[in-house]
């Protein structure tokens, strides 16, 4: 079970051929040719451009929400004594939902800019179906000023896709596909990724064999955290870095990566969902994250200097067959760090909290776990039997599992876009350049 699930984290393209691989790259090509051609025309909408029922529909100014006192705007309410005070994200959007209805407009915060929240799927599939080739999902902000400001001199403009925007993201993407999508990429890794879940395996049947309940222990959590980091680190650094060594030196460097990875969204969420005056002067939290963030470039910037001081300098050895480090550092320095922060940063804490949430989920649903076992069984029936990207072609109750379990335990709290046209959200007009967040 955990082999699959560990794999499914990793594009499902699987093949040998030669002939194939060269197919998909030029394959990868077009598209983005195509959708580049496409993102070229969206980005010219017309601001006076009306879709069917503009007409109909109640204004914009119309939508229900929480309308901002003078000065203090909507910043009161998330205070002691406000309503939403102290609310998890989930209460927050529930109290909303019920007051306004399917859409609803936050007005009023500091530093945030309005914002509409929507609760409609059909409101959310037209606005994920009419955004373009390049989105723009203005959600990390700090991170972005990290990036863009803070540690300009270190990044050069080269931001990533976590928080690059339309074009600019349009053209990163296309950089790292070539690399990260090729079809013999999990051929490379899969053996390697095979032992990093069996080296887990081990480790929760010592905690099992070690604790008089046969228990996990209580921060089994960072055990799969650790285990993330593991799995993540062969693919953006082309190495295991032994996090899942049983009784991890707390001090470790790569226990000090998972904490400030974990840090980081914590102040992220702190700086970017609540109100916060870190864009007037440094706050605290600002502070925090900008400790959290130099740690972690400073530490992939040394895993980068090691796989050039390590590189075959043959020119004669094929390009797939080197890493996908070394493939990133051939583009530049800047994409390479960039792209394996992106990797490292989601990675640690999206998988190991999916892997959990499914480890739960299935505890909770004996049949499911059974139905889930009988079908491994039929393509791993010995526990020695190894992963093969075969075999993940014919999982499809493995693939059911973990999409359900994203949808009843999603990695982030919401998603955030910004129109770049003019639609007609809930019966009401919602111009071109509004964030919506769902």
């Amino acid at each position: 079970m955990f082999k699959c699930g560990l794999l499914l984290n990793i594009r499902k393209i699987s093949t040998s051929s030669a002939q194939k691989a060269e197919q998909a790259i030029a394959s990868t090509t077009l598209r983005d040719n195509y959708y580049q051609k496409i993102g070229k025309k969206d980005a010219n909408n017309d601001e006076n451009f009306k879709p069917e029922g503009w007409d109909e529909a109640k204004p914009f100014e119309e939508i229900p929400g929480y309308r901002p006192l003078p000065l203090i705007g909507n910043n009161w309410r998330f205070l002691p004594g406000g309503e939403f005070y102290n609310l998890s994200p989930i209460d927050l959007h529930l109290k909303i939902n019920k007051k306004c209805g399917n859409l609803a407009m936050l007005d009023g915060l500091l530093g945030k800019k309005p914002m509409i929240l929507s609760y409609d799927p059909n409101d959310i599939e037209k606005v994920l179906r009419n955004e373009g080739t390049w989105p723009i999902r203005e959600g990390l902000e700090s991170l972005n000023y990290y990036r863009t400001e803070e540690r300009k001199d270190i990044f050069h403009g080269v931001v990533g896709l976590t928080t690059s925007q339309g074009e600019d993201w349009f053209n990163f993407r296309s950089i790292v596909n070539k690399i990260l999508m090729q079809p013999r990429v999990i051929e490379m890794y899969l053996d390697r990724m095979d032992s990093v879940t069996n080296d887990l395996l081990d480790n929760m049947k010592y905690f099992a064999k070690t604790d008089p309940n046969n228990e996990m222990p209580d921060d089994f959590q960072n055990e799969l955290h650790k285990w993330s980091l593991e799995s993540i680190g062969l693919i953006a650094f082309n190495k295991r870095l032994g996090c899942l060594a049983i009784n991890l030196d707390p001090n470790s460097e790569v226990q000090k990566i998972i904490d400030s990875v974990l840090g980081m969204f914590d102040a992220i969420y702190k700086l970017d969902i609540l109100p916060s005056m870190w864009k007037i002067y440094k706050t605290k939290t600002l502070k925090k994250l900008i400790s959290h963030l130099d740690y972690l470039t400073q530490v992939n910037t040394k895993f980068i200097d090691e796989c050039l001081a390590n590189s075959n300098p043959d020119p004669n050895i094929p390009e797939h067959e080197r890493s996908i480090l070394e493939r990133l550092i051939k583009v530049n320095k800047k994409v390479a760090l960039a792209m394996t922060l992106d990797l490292t940063n989601a990675g640690i804490d999206t998988t190991g909290k999916t892997l959990a949430a499914t480890l739960y989920y299935l505890g909770k649903n004996p049949k499911v776990q059974e139905n889930l076992r009988k079908e491994l069984l039929l393509h791993m029936p010995n526990k020695d039997s190894p992963v093969t990207s075969e075999m993940l072609k014919d999982c499809p109750y493995v693939k059911a599992v973990i999409k359900e379990t994203t949808r009843l335990a999603p990695i982030a709290i919401g998603n955030l876009r910004t129109t770049v046209k003019n639609m007609v959200l809930s019966e009401y007009q919602v111009p071109k350049g509004v964030h919506e967040k769902f």
